[in-house]
């Protein structure tokens, strides 16, 4: 795709989280968005069929950039909160995405699994737990449940925890797992004495 193309189509994503900060997304018109770009009306319909398809595309190019913000975090820490940190920076635009497809399609768009398979790594090494896939599995999908509804209550104004707060709550839980996980295996292995 040739450069000005591009370039067009990063303006008119930018118009339009511009404008998710004013107005709900059905309440958007092309007209709109090309006049706070400069553009004609021909040149939107050139690169998209509507504004639902405008949307459709930048919800594929900030779920790309998530997936790249995530392979620079060297921790789960790191990587929730980069998570958060983008909703946060973002979300009008992440509420308009949650209003037009859904905690279903929040889920498509956040990579939670991701985020929740390093946070199961990192604690299953740090207790010396041997993996257990099919338990894994199902704790991800439990966890990723939990977290888009936190997400969505996040979203809607209905939790007003900062970034770094709620980081540090969903670590003192997952610390507590890990610590129940480890006594369960000492239990199982007859290794626990009862005391503490």
């Amino acid at each position: 795709m040739p450069e000005n193309d591009n370039r067009t189509r990063r303006e008119l994503e930018a118009a339009l989280r511009g404008l998710l900060g004013q107005k709900p997304l059905g309440q958007l018109r092309v007209r709109e968005l090309t006049e706070r770009c400069g553009l004609r009306r021909q040149s939107f319909y050139y690169h998209f069929t509507d504004i639902y398809d405008l949307f459709a595309w930048c919800l594929s190019r900030e779920r790309a950039l998530l997936l790249d913000r995530l392979e620079d975090c060297l921790t789960w820490r790191q990587a929730f909160l980069a998570l958060l940190n983008r909703v946060s920076e973002e979300r009008a635009f992440y509420r308009a995405a949650l209003d037009r497809c859904g905690q279903a399609g929040l889920g498509e768009l956040v990579p939670l699994e991701e985020v929740l398979q390093t946070v199961q790594v990192y604690y299953r090494n740090r207790c010396g737990v041997q993996p257990d896939r099919a338990e894994e599995e199902r704790d991800r999908r439990c966890g990723r449940l939990l977290l888009l509804a936190l997400l969505e209550s996040w979203l809607r104004g209905g939790e007003a925890m900062p970034p770094e707060e709620l980081a540090d709550a969903l670590e003192r839980a997952a610390e507590r797992s890990a610590a129940g996980a480890v006594w369960h295996t000492l239990r199982e292995r007859g290794e626990w004495n009862g005391v503490g």
